[in-house]
């Protein structure tokens, strides 16, 4: 990064919190000082607890392959901070981000704004700005994923043509609610009067949530195993294999390339989406063809990742209860016999010693707790305190990962990354560079 540019990102990383600034005023401000650019776009707005990256990533190729230019706004990044808005998977370069960073630097220096525009936080001005850029840059579609929660993100200031929800978890219960029913109320937020509306894998009675809140808005709901069907057929060396048929259509047969029960799920909602949208824009549907070069062609790291075969290394970032769950069910059917290791953290708002209930069912496995550098994670001392206290071990990962490849693991261990995507965002380059030097 040139000298230059940090100023602008450090004004902007100024305004980060621990928690959102939930409501939608701030946004409404912001956007209407930059003329609504949010209002120009056609949206597909995705929310859920889990699976609405990997459906996004999904969803972008079939439509880019439809020959649609795809923008998209996605959270937290792995590698850069601009891989957050990107343009066919193109991350906004450095001097638009600049640009754009100046410009809204500019409103909220300015006196008479201040009042308006006091408490935003950086998500807010991400979110705005992303909606900007997508706007001047005229992409056919936007696909925009959801911060949190659903009804008072600062995203759900669009007006979608079709709208998800992918999956229902018990996640930031603090701040959404402590039940389903009450969480999926939150993430029915995105509902807007008339708009489909496509949900996941979703259990009773938070689908029932869902389904109240469509009907009050009169917005056709579409939902897993009734109006598409997924049905999972094998795990493969790359990949999951699933059935897929949508309404009275004939099934057919697809491969996923990322791994996981559960990306068979994420991929048939892009699917049926995708088909929606065509239909929606009188676009020609998808071919069985195109669908399976879009699957093909979709990468998203950090979720149930192979980022070495040997040694064997796992990244995932399952940062909630729930994606713990399905992360420890494919690890007990893809790798049953292999010694585990688990390194594992988390940030503060997360539910740790439920998550570590869990991780202790793993078979065959070690845990290693460890912190990382952010002011949303759990601190180090605090880590290495549970770690006493639960019998586990602790160590700092840089030293871990260290330890790990000065020792040669053999052929039968398997090491797993896991917890925050903040810190995988560390520790995946730190891993690349470090394999690569092997």
């Amino acid at each position: 990064m040139k000298q230059e540019e940090k100023p602008n990102l450090d004004w902007l990383l100024a305004y980060r919190t621990k928690e959102p600034h939930f409501g939608l005023e701030r946004m409404e401000r912001l956007l209407a000082l930059r003329g609504n650019p949010h209002l120009a776009l056609s949206v597909i707005h995705l929310a859920g607890t889990n699976g609405k990256g990997s459906t996004l990533a999904y969803l972008r190729q079939l439509l880019q392959l439809r020959g649609l230019t795809v923008g998209t706004f996605t959270s937290p990044y792995l590698t850069s901070y601009n891989e957050q808005i990107a343009i066919n998977g193109q991350a906004i370069g450095q001097q638009e981000l600049e640009q754009l960073l100046a410009t809204y630097r500019d409103l909220f220096t300015d006196e008479t704004l201040a009042k308006e525009l006091a408490g935003t936080s950086e998500f807010e001005i991400i979110t705005a700005l992303a909606y900007d850029y997508l706007a001047q840059k005229g992409v056919d579609v936007a696909l925009i994923e959801v911060g949190m929660g659903g009804l008072l993100d600062s995203t759900n200031v669009c007006q979608p043509d079709l709208t998800a929800i992918t999956t229902i978890g018990l996640d930031h219960t603090a701040l959404l609610g402590s039940s389903l029913e009450a969480i999926a109320k939150q993430k029915a937020g995105i509902i807007k009067p008339g708009v489909p509306v496509f949900t996941g894998k979703i259990s009773e009675p938070a689908l029932a949530s869902i389904k109240q809140e469509a009907r009050e808005k009169k917005a056709p709901h579409f939902s897993y195993q009734k109006d598409y069907k997924v049905e999972w057929q094998a795990s493969l060396a790359k990949g999951e294999q699933f059935l897929f048929q949508l309404g009275e259509e004939h099934g057919q047969i697809y491969q996923t390339p990322l791994a996981g029960r559960h990306q068979a799920d994420n991929a048939g909602l892009a699917l049926a989406l995708a088909q929606a949208y065509c239909q929606i824009k009188q676009l020609t549907p998808l071919s069985p063809q195109e669908i399976n070069q879009a699957l093909e062609a979709t990468v998203w790291p950090a979720r149930m990742e192979k980022i070495s075969e040997e040694p064997l290394i796992i990244l995932d970032g399952a940062h909630n209860p729930p994606a713990l769950d399905s992360l420890i069910t494919s690890l007990e059917e893809t790798y049953p016999k292999l010694d585990k290791q688990i390194l594992f953290t988390c940030i503060q708002t997360k539910d740790l010693r439920a998550m570590l209930a869990q991780l202790k069912q793993v078979t065959k496995s070690q845990l290693i707790l460890t912190s990382f550098e952010d002011p949303r994670a759990i601190s180090a001392r605090d880590m290495q305190a549970l770690a006493q206290e639960e019998g586990h071990s602790y160590q700092a990962w840089p030293e871990f990962l260290a330890d790990y490849f000065g020792r040669e693991p053999a052929k039968k261990d398997l090491l797993v990354i896991t917890g925050s995507l903040y810190f995988l965002a560390q520790v995946r380059p730190h891993l690349l560079k470090q394999l690569k030097q092997k």
